[in-house]
């Protein structure tokens, strides 16, 4: 039965879609509209490090008096490790590929051999330098190969239809081939492909996808459903600011390639339940807030965890939260306010300028277009609200939550979160099989005549006119349904890329690339003015080379770096993230999972206009305020150079 209202907002909808379409279609942006933030963000990041360092670097400050002891002390402390006599077999026997712990007693060695084994750890595990092991001929091609496929998995809409799972997977191939013509003609080392893949993000995004699918699945009108719902809302400007607030909290929580890949769909599922006709701002919210939440916790995103691990002292939870919250806040309000402004006419339909936004944002005010959306939205609920009989909570849909309370204890209290996951997926696939053996209803097979009538089953009988017993039907398993519906082409994208990266800072390039553009900041490179060069060369590489590998460079080349250095590390190679569609993972999951149901709107050329000016204004601002207010200190406890301030 539907609401009479419903009609009447689907008759006025009819008569106003039509003229509304033909203005969007003969609207065309212009250049300066689409790409005019994006070049006044770069053309103020280069006016700022011009002004603050010079054209050609002449105002870089020479170093003061603490920096060159702390520099003194940290060549002691290397020369003194490199003196240290150390067993050969101990170490074996100990594990040189595990973690070093951090707090060794004075019968185990104390700092110094904490020190001498990090250094070895870093140095054959972390980042192995064999660089000089390339000509230049090797070093020229590998870059070529990678910055090649890097343009294709950016644009792969300009190429073949291939798509970027295969792009990547042929390319991780292609350089495990060119890498062993190298090895044979001398111009390059070995390559050990199994080495740079990455399998933590692997299993992580298995047990993810695992979990996800049978949390939609399961039960219609479930956990998932009310999940969704609960992100809702009739105002196309308030819906973005809840998938921002949920993405935001998420990723600070539970890792933001967590929250994307389990929010994806559900976010094209709102953009196609109100028909809009551009889901990008909406996919941006998640993306970008992802990324941007992700920057507050040191479990927030993989650099996080990795940055925690490998800093010379300690970092502790409560420690790394409170110089974030500052901030990173003001990035996500900058990053909102900015998505208001660049989708304000997707956001805020029939809204006239930038004040009446501020308006409806602030004073509650409506255009005829909004108050449309909400009659029709309503009406949808009335009719939705008669037609369920059953909306409240069932067993399952408690089962659910039960499940993903004590996944979320789990990783709250430090447990392995990639065993976590897929134990949940694991449980959640149990329970659904169970379900569908003896809980749903069986399907009946029933054949009808031409009438409609249901015919009697038919009798099978054998030679001597006995009948035959109909067989047991043959039961569906879950590999044949659900196990189906994982995306292994996304671990397969993942898988390629690991290959690319590893295989490019094999060269030694983005180092060299560092050094270059660091230049006399690099022995001060958090301080200001060098830290705004430093944070934007961060940024560069980040999306270059991947932000991963870079903070494992950083960690081998700078071992001593102090906790407040860690933090502008954090900050900018989380924010750099938004910069382009390779920055982060995040981003190649949510357009993944967006053109997996339909929707190919999350591209890089749509991504950068907006992403750029975002992510430069974001990282400038975040860096300012850190460099004013943090609580890490701008020395190192364990070299003993706090003791000296």
């Amino acid at each position: 039965m539907s609401s009479p209202l419903y009609k009447d907002v689907e008759s006025n909808d009819a008569t106003v879609a039509p003229l509304s379409n033909k203005q969007a279609a003969t609207k065309k942006t212009s250049f300066l509209r689409r790409w005019g933030p994006a070049l006044a963000a770069i053309a103020g990041v280069i006016a700022v490090n011009v002004a603050l360092l010079g054209p050609t670097g002449g105002k870089i400050p020479a170093l003061n008096e603490r920096q060159l002891s702390a520099q003194n002390r940290r060549l002691e402390r290397t020369q003194a490790v490199l003196d240290m006599e150390w067993d050969h077999e101990a170490d074996l026997k100990r594990g040189l590929h595990k973690e070093v712990g951090r707090h060794l007693s004075e019968e185990e060695g104390g700092v110094m051999e904490y020190t001498r084994r990090r250094h070895r750890y870093l140095g054959e595990y972390v980042h192995v330098d064999v660089s000089d092991q390339f000509t230049l001929f090797g070093k020229l091609s590998i870059s070529l190969i990678y910055f090649a496929f890097w343009v294709f998995l950016m644009f792969p809409n300009w190429f073949l239809p291939i798509g970027r799972p295969g792009i990547a997977l042929g390319g991780g191939l292609s350089m495990v081939v060119f890498r062993y013509i190298l090895l044979l003609t001398g111009q390059g080392p070995v390559f050990d492909a199994a080495k740079v893949i990455i399998l933590e993000p692997l299993f992580l995004l298995f047990g993810l996808m695992l979990t996800t699918i049978y949390l939609e699945k399961m039960e219609r009108g479930g956990l998932f459903d009310k999940l969704r719902d609960s992100l809702d809302d009739p105002v196309n400007w308030k819906r973005s600011a809840k998938i921002m607030t949920m993405s935001t909290i998420g990723s600070a929580a539970v890792m933001n390639d967590s929250v994307v890949l389990i929010f994806s769909g559900v976010v094209v599922d709102l953009c196609v339940r109100h028909k809009v006709s551009n889901s990008l701002p909406y996919l941006l919210s998640l993306a970008t807030t992802a990324n941007t939440g992700s920057a507050f916790t040191m479990t927030g995103n993989p650099q996080n965890i990795l940055i925690v691990s490998l800093a010379y002292d300690d970092i502790s939870w409560t420690e790394f939260l409170s110089n974030m919250i500052l901030p990173v806040t003001a990035a996500s309000i900058i990053n909102a306010t900015l998505l208001f402004v660049y989708y304000s006419t997707e956001l805020f339909p029939g809204a006239s300028g930038f004040m009446e936004c501020l308006g409806i944002v602030f004073s509650g005010n409506r255009t005829p277009e909004m108050l449309a959306q909400e009659h029709a939205y309503h009406a949808r609920n009335v009719q939705a609200v008669q037609e369920d009989t059953n909306s409240g909570w069932s067993i399952w849909s408690k089962i659910q939550i039960v499940l993903v309370t004590i996944f979320l204890i789990c990783f709250a209290v430090g447990l392995d979160v990639c065993v976590t996951s897929i134990c949940a997926g694991a449980i959640l696939m149990v329970l659904a099989a169970w379900k569908r053996q003896h809980y749903d209803p069986k399907p009946e097979i029933v054949d009808y005549d031409a009438e409609g009538n249901a015919l009697p089953p038919k009798k099978m009988y054998d030679m001597d006119g006995n009948e035959i017993e109909p067989e047991e039907e043959e039961l569906v398993t879950e590999s044949e349904t659900t196990l189906t519906e994982v995306d292994y082409g996304l671990l397969m994208l993942f898988i390629g890329q690991f290959i690319l990266i590893g295989s490019f800072d094999d060269t030694g390039v983005p180092q060299g690339f560092f050094n270059a553009a660091m230049g006399g900041c690099a022995d001060q490179m958090t301080s200001v003015p060098c830290v705004y060069w430093f944070v934007l060369v961060i940024t560069i590489l980040s999306n270059v080379a991947s932000n991963v590998p870079v903070v494992q460079m950083l960690a081998a080349t700078f071992p001593y770096a102090t906790p407040y250095d860690w933090m502008q590390v954090s900050f900018s190679a989380t924010i750099a993230g938004n910069l382009t569609m390779l920055g982060s993972a995040a981003n190649m999951i949510v357009a993944f999972q967006a053109a997996k149901v339909g929707d190919r709107t999350f591209t890089s050329e749509r991504h950068a206009p907006f992403g750029i000016p975002s992510t430069l204004v974001s990282l400038y601002a975040g860096t300012a305020l850190l460099s004013l207010v943090h609580f890490s200190p701008e020395c190192s406890v364990k070299l003993g150079e706090c003791d000296d301030q």
